[in-house]
C-alpha cells in the first residue's frame, strides 16, 4: 500500500510538470491546485519537495515554474542522442537540396518531438518548435507516427486524443484522418498541406533504426506555393531519400 501511495504521488508530481511545461510566467498555487484537480495541500507537499530539488522554482510574485535541473536532465539526454551528429549532415544536404528547413524528430508511442534542424544558405527561415511534442493530427511527423502505429494502438491512441482545428484545413474527422493515415503507410511518407500553419507545407519521411522499427521523421518544411508543385514534389523525393540514407547510416538494412 506504501509503494502504490508514492506511485501516485509521483504521477501527481509528473502531472503538476506538463501543466507547468505549457506555462511561460508561471502558476501560483491555487491555480495549479485548480488544473490539476488535486487538493491545495497535495499540490503545496509535491511542489515544496520538488523546489528543494531544484525540479520546480518560485518566482518573486510567489508563481511556480519549471526549475534548472528539468534543463540538466535535458542536457543530458541531448548528448546522448548520438543520432544529433549522425543526423547533421542529412539535415544539411537536405536543406540545402530544397533550400527550405529540415527538421528531424523523435517518435514514439506517446507522440513526436522535433529535436534538430538546419537551415539553407538563404531564403526565408522557418524556426521548427524544438522540444514540442507535435499536435500527431495536424503535423507531417505527427501523421507519419501514427500511420507506422499497429491498428489498434492507432485506435487507441486516436481515442484519447483531442483532434483541435489548428487551421480550416486540419484533419478532424477520424474517419477521414484513418484514411488518410493508410495512404500515409502505403506511400511511405506524409503530407501536412497547411493543416498546422497557414501557408506552410512539409514532408516527413521515417528514419528506421537496426530493429525495423520507426524511431525517427526527417521533415522538409517551407512555403511552398501548392503540394502538387514541382518544388515540393522535389522536396519529396529528396526527403524520402535522405531519410533512406540516414536509416542505412543508423543500421537498418531492410529495403
Amino acid at each position: 500500500m506504501q509503494e502504490d501511495t508514492k506511485v501516485k504521488s509521483l504521477n501527481k508530481a509528473i502531472t503538476l510538470l506538463d501543466i507547468l511545461a505549457v506555462q511561460d510566467d508561471g502558476l501560483k498555487l491555487s491555480e495549479l491546485s485548480e488544473r490539476a484537480g488535486f487538493p491545495k495541500s497535495t499540490v503545496h507537499a509535491l511542489l515544496s519537495t520538488m523546489r528543494d530539488r531544484g525540479l520546480v522554482s518560485q518566482l518573486d510574485n510567489g508563481a511556480y515554474a519549471l526549475g534548472i535541473k528539468l534543463f540538466e536532465y535535458g542536457a543530458a539526454v541531448s548528448r546522448g542522442f548520438d543520432i544529433s551528429a549522425l543526423a547533421k549532415p542529412y539535415l544539411e544536404r537536405l536543406s540545402a537540396l530544397s533550400g527550405s528547413t529540415a527538421v528531424i524528430s523523435m517518435i514514439d508511442s506517446r507522440g513526436v518531438v522535433s529535436f534538430d534542424y538546419a537551415f539553407p544558405n538563404g531564403g526565408v527561415r522557418i524556426m521548427p518548435e524544438i522540444g514540442v511534442r507535435l499536435p500527431v493530427h495536424a503535423t507531417s511527423q505527427g501523421k507519419l507516427m501514427l500511420a507506422n502505429l499497429a491498428k489498434r494502438a492507432r485506435e487507441a491512441y486516436l481515442k484519447k486524443t483531442q483532434l483541435m482545428p489548428y487551421t480550416p484545413h486540419t484533419l478532424t474527422d477520424i474517419g477521414e484522418l484513418n484514411r488518410r493515415l493508410d495512404e500515409i503507410a502505403e506511400l511511405g511518407y506524409a503530407v501536412e498541406d497547411g493543416e498546422y500553419k497557414i501557408g506552410l507545407r512539409s514532408v516527413s519521411a521515417p528514419v528506421v533504426d537496426n530493429e525495423g522499427k520507426v524511431r525517427y521523421a526527417l521533415t522538409t518544411v517551407g512555403f511552398f506555393r501548392r503540394a502538387q508543385s514541382e518544388e515540393f514534389l522535389s522536396a519529396v523525393n529528396n526527403t524520402v531519400e535522405q531519410a533512406k540514407k540516414l536509416s542505412a547510416a543508423v543500421g537498418y538494412v531492410g529495403k
